[in-house]
């Protein structure tokens, strides 16, 4: 059970990573969403990552 969920943490954790957009970029989920300019995150409005 432990080793499972780990596994699914650091899968996680490494597709966020790897895969973010960036602004105006289509997405479903916050997650989806990079930061931007390094100043405040983008947040996944109405279908597109905005500030």
């Amino acid at each position: 059970m432990r080793f499972s969920f780990l596994a699914i943490v650091t899968l996680t954790a490494a597709m966020s990573v790897s895969a973010c957009f960036e602004l105006d970029h289509a997405c479903k989920v916050q997650a989806d969403c990079c930061t931007y300019d390094g100043l405040y995150y983008l947040r996944c409005h109405k279908g597109k990552c905005v500030p």
